[in-house]
């Protein structure tokens, strides 16, 4: 009789999961096109350069953004920002350095800033701090005033995330993380520490254990949000992301809508 028991709620709970993927399958609202047929990497191939272009599929070269370096372990060693003048690629407006301990964790970055006359100037870094389960608890930004990132954790995922202003000495927000039962991050709350009210909330929608698509609201009030940002991200046939298409949805946005195109060695 307990054996039938047993078999009786495997059954259910695996025609209950069916039927979830098969509901999230037909969510018009997330599922777009997200494989890109034509380019191919091998599997968890290195990034070497993200692109500003004009769409997904953009014939046109874009501009480089960004430039990785790796160490003798394939680890990043320095992601450099191009300096353009007229188009042309002249130099680098600034770069920041990657540094780790001996457990292979990141330690450490610098970051350099190019001043005309003056050259390259150290701006903020970073030191990362991490507990005996090589969880990361703290980052320590060092720039004029230092503040800190921490990190709390439950169920070994990442729960909460805290905000320090070294200058107002104080936490001033901290995000609320949850996960769906495949453990993928699919919400993110947004709070102002003085008064613990919601600023925005960011869910995360997948297809084929990919993050496909992020949508970014802004709580306007207790009853209303606007959507602000919609984020679709496009991947090869070996998972790896090739375009990120980011969009403002409201006109008091201060960011800008963009396409990201990444290539891999």
């Amino acid at each position: 009789m307990k054996t039938k028991k047993l078999l009786i709620l495997f059954i259910l709970n695996l025609f209950f999961f069916s039927s979830c993927k098969k509901n999230e399958l037909k969510d018009d609202s997330v599922l777009h096109d997200y494989r890109v047929n034509n380019v191919l990497y091998s599997k968890n191939a290195k990034l070497k350069q993200i692109l500003s272009v004009e769409s997904v599929n953009s014939e046109k070269n874009g501009l480089i953004t960004s430039e990785y370096e790796y160490d003798e372990f394939r680890r990043i060693s320095k992601v450099s920002n191009p300096l353009y003048e007229n188009g042309k690629i002249v130099g680098v407006s600034f770069y920041t350095l990657y540094f780790y301990n001996d457990k292979n964790q990141l330690e450490k970055t610098m970051n350099y800033i190019y001043k005309q006359n003056s050259g390259f100037i150290n701006g903020d870094n970073k030191i990362y701090f991490y507990d005996d389960k090589d969880n990361l608890l703290k980052i320590a930004i060092q720039s004029q005033n230092t503040d800190s990132i921490f990190y709390f954790y439950k169920y070994n995922l990442l729960s909460r995330e805290e905000y320090y202003s070294g200058f107002l000495n104080r936490v001033t927000t901290y995000t609320e993380y949850e996960y769906n039962i495949q453990n993928e991050l699919i919400f993110e709350t947004v709070y102002l520490a003085e008064n613990n009210s919601i600023s925005r909330t960011i869910s995360h929608n997948y297809q084929e254990g990919l993050n496909v698509k992020t949508e970014v609201f802004v709580i306007i009030t207790n009853l209303k949000k606007d959507k602000m940002r919609e984020i679709k991200r496009y991947y090869d046939k070996n998972d790896n992301l090739i375009y990120l298409e980011s969009k403002e949805l409201t006109t008091y946005s201060s960011a800008s809508s963009y396409v990201e195109k990444y290539e891999y060695y």
